[in-house]
């Protein structure tokens, strides 16, 4: 594999966020006893998507309303109260679909909460000075480098191809933005009789191309999984094309231009599909869960999973759902070797915080990067 893994890249490393000085002193008042909220918040505005993509991951959780108005805008104090540092805004749905996004943003900002957005990138001009002046990163799935590929695999339900719209509104941002902007490239494909009717790998070196000349600061190539979050092994056609383009747009990397990828997609293009897991427990969803419109959930991965719900904003405050009784009953039930045998992009961090609670930490703390840990 040719692309820079992004477990191991310093910046994006997970391992590294959580040797930051602020976030291990977080880690240390948790395993000390005290009562203390997430660091960071996953936050589903909507369910709303004006996209409709046929491998939708969240489809079943799509189109279903969204957080009331009024309500948003509580959470978000209520999110400085408890020590929130880090909000993603994501989906779910579009979270720029929601008519309260740019008060989200612009509250964050004054309250100092670092903020990161995963968009499907249609609405970017509505909200361009405040997502170039007003987040961390704003990361684009765009899962194509051409009309036609983006046509095929995110179709919008009026027939229009939203590709030009995305790529115009990326390239806005690149020009004025202060954080960092990804492109975000799925592998996908189409299978029919057991055969390849289409993919998207073809077009890696067009989006990669795409991706530097609208003033990406990185491009990034990940797997596709299930809808019970499992990879998805492409069929050696596609892995085979895979390869091949990344080869191809390897010389494109610079200082300020990374083509990365995920763990996973190395385990995708060997066949990999789970992860087995030794610990017991989820330390991570102590640092950080996700809060959406239908309930606060351990974990992204458990979206939409009652057995996996530990409260609800619509009736109660977060500060009530994030210490209540509910969350620790659930908590203690929650077994990730049992559980959790999908791949988890925050494994690795588990296992350092089991090697901390085991053995403590040592004194090599670094000084504050990324809060997104």
């Amino acid at each position: 594999m040719t692309t820079e893994n992004a477990k191991t890249h310093g910046e994006l490393s997970l391992e590294s966020k959580l040797a930051q000085g602020s976030v291990r002193e977080r880690v240390r008042q948790f395993f000390g006893g005290d009562k203390v909220g997430p660091w960071v918040i996953e936050m589903d505005p909507t369910t709303a998507c004006n996209l409709a993509c046929h491998d939708c991951i969240s489809a079943n959780l799509l189109n279903q309303g969204g957080i009331d108005r009024e309500r948003i805008k509580e959470l978000a104090k209520e999110f400085k109260e408890i020590g929130v540092r880090a909000v993603v805004l994501i989906g779910g749905g579009e979270p720029m679909a929601h008519p309260e996004f740019g008060t989200l943003l612009d509250y964050f900002y004054e309250v100092g909460i670092h903020v990161g957005i995963t968009s499907n990138g249609t609405l970017i001009e509505r909200y361009l000075d405040r997502l170039a002046e007003k987040t961390k990163w704003v990361r684009i799935s765009v899962d194509a480098g051409s009309e036609d590929v983006f046509q095929e695999f995110r179709p919008s339900p009026s027939g229009r191809s939203m590709f030009n719209t995305v790529i115009d509104g990326m390239r806005a941002l690149g020009k004025k933005k202060r954080g960092k902007m990804g492109y975000s490239f799925l592998v996908l494909s189409k299978i029919s009789n057991g055969k390849v009717a289409a993919t998207n790998a073809y077009d890696i070196k067009n989006a990669a191309h795409v991706a530097k000349d609208v003033g990406c600061d990185y491009f990034e190539v990940k797997p596709s999984f299930d809808m019970m979050h499992f990879l998805v092994n492409q069929p050696e056609e596609v892995t085979q094309a895979v390869r091949e383009q990344l080869a191809e747009v390897a010389h494109l990397a610079s200082d300020d231009f990374r083509i990365i990828s995920p763990y996973t997609l190395d385990a995708a293009l060997d066949g990999t599909t789970t992860q087995k897991k030794e610990y017991t427990r989820c330390l991570v969803s102590d640092m950080r869960t996700v809060v959406t419109p239908s309930g606060v959930y351990v974990c992204p991965y458990h979206r939409g999973n009652l057995n996996m719900r530990i409260g609800d904003i619509n009736k109660d405050s977060f500060q009530n759902v994030w210490f209540g009784d509910k969350r620790a009953a659930t908590m203690r039930r929650v077994n990730p070797s049992i559980h959790c045998t999908f791949h988890c992009i925050r494994h690795s961090s588990n296992l350092l915080l089991e090697k901390w609670a085991a053995e403590g930490m040592d004194e090599n703390a670094l000084e504050d990067f990324d809060f997104f840990v």
